[in-house]
């Protein structure tokens, strides 16, 4: 009974959903949607028709989560006019799916479970019918419903396809986040770009365009004090008020007053007598000065006046100097782009540092403070051996070129001077009888920070040298002296004082015997004569530019000892450069291997070191060329003195004779040459006092590669000299692997 009423349940299920008249609400039927026409795509004879995708097919599988499975039938129009329906199951193989595969066809021949399709491809609709766990109902797969035999469904539903096309399209990209990427692939045309820049920026960083021309100028100009903010203050309120004073306080406030000037004015005439008790030679000339001298005569010591007159001399010698200190500071610089560029390499003199202390005084050292670029140390002396004069430290500063800023006197000749590097108000100055001070700067008094005892031979030279020792805080400061000692000092701070003492001799140059290498100097006629002394003066002593334990001595004998100090008194080479005392020695700025000199034998060559020969010779006349200078911004640049003339080289253009011959303004013998650290002017000392500040004018742009120049310039000169030629072309390439910048 139970049987029958099953059966008959699902006879009347089957009925409302097979049956086209039936009302009843099917299990799973699709919505009717309208499609597309049929449109039949053929590719080379063969029909490529993609087939459509209905989504809603994939609902019956969404409580197993099948990924992608499809039911295909193929209706196909039998003879007799009748439609048959082919009913075949798809499942595509994936992870997601593998169970419900096997699930499926345990259904198919169990028969527990039978699916039935019919899709309908044109048509504006298709249906779909799930049977449940019907058991041996042979009324649902009778011939009746479907038309078809139950062997035939059977084998139908057993039928696998064989072949499956699936068309795959491809979607729009979305970019949710985009990096890119910092770099490029190398030995491509972006890679090749990339690393240029790099080139370029190591260039301008760490190599040599970090020394590019920067200007760092100053302005004097009136400060304006602008308010920032707006403010409104409260309204004052005032109220009357009277008080009464009689005769009695009037008396006693005008009473007080009077007592307390009386009192200063006792204090500060008791200071001027003590004053003049302690000082005989003015004490006279103090009774006869009135009050109003007095006055003054305080006032001028006062250090805060002082400044105050310092910075007007400054603003009244900017009235007369403007323009030349906008030359100076490189603020006024002729066009680039004009029509017209010629290469004169004049001198325009700017202005002259001197004043009536220092007429008659030879300008034997000066040097540029080096926190301060605007301020010069000059030393004065003697040029002649038989001059009696004294010494004299000044202190000039451009912004005012008329007045010097410190002036310090000494009863012996100065004969050099240089500022400390880590500490530029300390001032070492060296004497004509062998003493060498530490002056501090600072003070507007003659502060001595450090001396050592006088030895009585001239100090010709003085520098300082800094990191040759362990000690940190120690200083030291190298002297040459005319008996052929090399000295050094140490300067140490001790309870914020500083004292000089003398540590050790690290060099005593003597003469020089038997055949030199270098210059081929005429042969003298023998002498049996005694020489003075068996040792040579030291004219000068100069640091090698990239190794700290070696340096150079010249003498008065023209040669040039190559020392070190980890050997002391002992040379490690020698050669001769002149015919007579070597006056000055260079490294060029661009090439550390090429050193120019200069002396008394009226010549200036220039040296390769490791080659015994000098490379070029200058000769214009017979007089002795006292100084020379590289230029700081171009390679093939070199100034000498001689005589009253200021020459300027070039070795790009010639080297038989210079670009320019300037004569000094005042026609004196010139003393000391000196470029600025940028190359834009020159200074001129002469044996008269004058320091003449000269801009260069007309003068050749500078290169790109400074030593590539130097170095070409050289071997076009020894054209006519391959060999030395040679040994050029190979010191060149020498530097290039010892010095990577």
């Amino acid at each position: 009974m139970a049987s029958q009423q099953l059966s008959q349940k699902f006879q009347l299920r089957r009925k409302s959903l097979v049956s086209p008249g039936a009302k009843g609400k099917p299990i799973l039927v699709t919505t009717k949607r309208k499609t597309l026409p049929n449109v039949s795509i053929f590719h080379d004879g063969i029909d490529v028709t993609p087939k459509r995708l209905n989504p809603e097919i994939f609902t019956g599988g969404r409580e197993r989560q099948i990924s992608v499975y499809d039911i295909s039938v193929d209706r196909t129009e039998r003879s007799d006019g009748k439609t048959s329906r082919n009913t075949s199951l798809n499942l595509f193989k994936s992870q997601s799916t593998v169970r419900f595969k096997q699930e499926l066809e345990q259904h198919y021949t169990t028969n527990s479970t039978q699916y039935k399709g019919s899709i309908t491809y044109g048509a504006n609709y298709f249906d779909v019918f799930l049977l449940e766990n019907i058991e041996d109902d042979q009324s649902l797969v009778s011939s009746d419903a479907t038309g078809l035999s139950e062997e035939e469904i059977i084998t139908d539903m057993k039928k696998l396809p064989t072949h499956i096309s699936l068309i795959l399209r491809e979607t729009n990209t979305f970019f949710l986040l985009d990096l890119p990427s910092c770099t490029s692939l190398k030995d491509t045309e972006e890679g090749d770009l990339v690393e240029e820049d790099n080139e370029q920026y190591q260039f301008l960083t760490e190599g040599k365009g970090r020394n590019r021309k920067v200007l760092n100028a100053e302005v004097q100009t009136v400060p304006i004090v602008m308010k920032t903010r707006n403010t409104y203050s409260e309204k004052l309120k005032t109220v009357p008020d009277s008080a009464f004073v009689s005769n009695w306080d009037m008396y006693d406030t005008y009473q007080e007053t009077q007592e307390a000037s009386c009192e200063e004015s006792d204090s500060s005439q008791d200071s001027d007598l003590e004053h003049h008790k302690l000082d005989d030679s003015s004490s006279v000339d103090s009774y006869r000065m009135s009050a109003d001298e007095k006055q003054m005569l305080k006032l001028m010591k006062n250090p805060k006046f002082l400044e105050a007159v310092c910075v007007i001399e400054r603003l009244l010698a900017n009235n007369c100097y403007n323009e030349q200190q906008k030359i100076f500071r490189g603020l006024s610089v002729p066009d680039k782009f004009r029509e017209k560029i010629e290469y004169n390499y004049k001198l325009n003199l700017l202005w002259t540092f001197a004043n009536s202390s220092t007429k008659g005084l030879c300008v034997n050292s000066i040097d540029w403070n080096p926190a301060n670029r605007d301020v010069l140390a000059v030393g004065y002396g003697k040029f002649y051996y038989t001059d009696k004069l004294t010494g004299l430290v000044l202190i000039w500063n451009i912004k005012n070129p008329v007045q010097p800023e410190r002036r310090y006197t000494f009863d012996v000749p100065v004969t050099s001077l240089q500022f400390s590097k880590s500490n530029p108000v300390l001032l070492g100055v060296g004497f004509d009888n062998g003493s060498v001070k530490v002056l501090n700067v600072s003070s507007r008094d003659k502060e001595i920070v450090g001396e050592n005892m006088a030895t009585f031979e001239p100090v010709w030279n003085i520098s300082w040298q800094v990191g040759r020792n362990e000690k940190k805080d120690e200083e030291l400061v190298e002297a040459t002296f005319d008996d052929g000692r090399i000295c050094v000092f140490s300067v140490q701070p001790k309870l914020e004082c500083f004292f000089l003492f003398q540590t050790i001799q690290i060099m005593r140059v003597a003469k020089a015997d038997g055949k030199l290498k270098g210059y081929e100097r005429l042969k003298k006629c023998s002498s049996s004569a005694i020489p003075v002394s068996r040792y040579a003066a030291a004219m000068f002593a100069v640091p090698h530019p990239t190794s700290r334990s070696i340096y150079f001595v010249g003498t008065d004998e023209g040669t040039i000892h190559k020392c070190s100090l980890n050997y002391l008194n002992r040379h490690l080479d020698m050669f001769l450069a002149h015919d007579g005392p070597v006056h000055q020695m260079k490294f060029s700025p661009f090439c550390k291997k090429i050193f120019a000199t200069c002396g008394d034998d009226w010549h200036t060559r220039i040296w390769g070191e490791g080659i015994s020969e000098p490379i070029l010779e200058f000769f214009v006349s017979m007089q002795s060329v006292q100084g020379l200078d590289w230029s700081p911004t171009h390679s093939t640049n070199l100034v000498t003195i001689r005589g009253q003339f200021i020459e300027i080289w070039d070795i790009q253009r010639k080297v038989y004779s210079p670009q320019s011959i300037t004569v000094s303004p005042t026609g004196s013998r010139n003393s000391v040459v000196q470029f600025t650290t940028s190359g834009t002017c020159l200074i001129v000392g002469d044996v008269d006092g004058n320091v003449h500040v000269f801009s260069l004018e007309d003068m050749p742009f500078p290169p790109f590669f400074q030593d590539n120049l130097l170095f070409e310039s050289l071997s076009r000169a020894l054209i006519t000299n391959p060999t030395l030629s040679e040994k050029v072309k190979k010191l060149q390439r020498l530097g290039s692997v010892e010095d990577p910048e």
